[in-house]
């Protein structure tokens, strides 16, 4: 995957995780432009969480989801290692390594 595409992945996972609530378009969006078979059972369930906020998230989903974005984001041709992203107690955060 080229540099830009890995900015454009941060970027928009950085605004995502900032926001109060989850947004499975984001994650839609990075599968799509890097042309990713994600995960399906991952997927299913982050789909269903589209628009729930994370303080609305019983606390082992909200420590369950960086594993579930990882899972779908996983890939040979993209380096998801280079996407840390950690729970917060109330939220998530993406943190560069």
């Amino acid at each position: 995957m080229s540099d830009l595409k890995l900015l454009a992945a941060q970027a928009a996972l950085t605004k995502m995780l900032a926001d109060s609530y989850f947004s499975v378009c984001t994650i839609e969006k990075i599968v799509e432009m890097n042309g990713l078979k994600p995960d399906r059972e991952a997927m299913a369930i982050l789909q269903t969480l589209h628009c729930v906020h994370y303080n609305q998230m019983p606390p082992e989903l909200l420590n369950a989801l960086p594993e579930l974005i990882a899972r779908v984001l996983h890939s040979p041709s993209f380096d998801a290692s280079r996407l840390n992203i950690i729970e917060t107690g109330t939220g998530l955060k993406l943190v560069k390594h």
